[in-house]
């Protein structure tokens, strides 16, 4: 406040030589003025730049946030779609586990059946067989039908039948030294 007093006194009632020392230093604060505003405009200039340069970063950064949520999103979607086809494929695994297991015991069941069958069968076949005679020709006609080279031929039922026969000579073999 008192420097703005001496400025006007000058004015007023100042001398040739203040006058123009004033002038010259007006001058000089005015161009020191001017050097600062233009140094303010080019630090505006630059902060202005600065945060248009950090919105463009900001929005790329948001973009891309954006796509990745989306891609984590769909990989999810996928994700869950593969589980849904993975959990479905084992309860389908798992529901054909139990039919298998049930056809087996049927299975097991009806292989049991026929064993019990096939010796009712073989006492059959042998049925009437009262003389060791009576008991080679028999054999021999079976094996002629049951041969596994036969086009009819079983196997199984020749072992069965083998057995058959290897148990009733051993009868008959015993029955004759007695």
């Amino acid at each position: 406040m008192e420097e703005r007093r001496n400025i006007e006194e000058i004015i007023l009632n100042g001398t040739e030589d203040e006058l123009n020392e004033l002038r010259l230093w007006l001058f000089k604060e005015s161009v020191r003025l001017e050097n600062h505003e233009s140094a303010l405009e080019e630090r505006y200039a630059r902060l202005e730049a600065d945060q248009i340069a950090f919105k463009d970063r900001m929005d790329a950064a948001e973009r891309k946030l954006e796509n990745a949520t989306k891609k984590l999103n769909n990989d999810k979607a996928l994700f869950d779609q593969r589980l849904s086809i993975l959990n479905n494929g084992f309860d389908q695994l798992n529901s054909d586990k139990k039919k298998l297991e049930a056809e087996y015991i049927r299975l097991e069941r009806e292989k049991a059946y026929q064993r019990e069958n096939e010796y009712d069968a073989l006492d059959l076949l042998f049925r009437g067989v009262n003389s060791p005679l009576t008991l080679k020709k028999r054999y021999k006609d079976l094996m002629k039908m049951f041969h596994p080279d036969n086009v009819s031929g079983d196997q199984d039922m020749v072992q069965l039948i083998n057995e058959e026969y290897s148990m009733l000579c051993r009868q008959y073999n015993i029955s004759m030294i007695n």
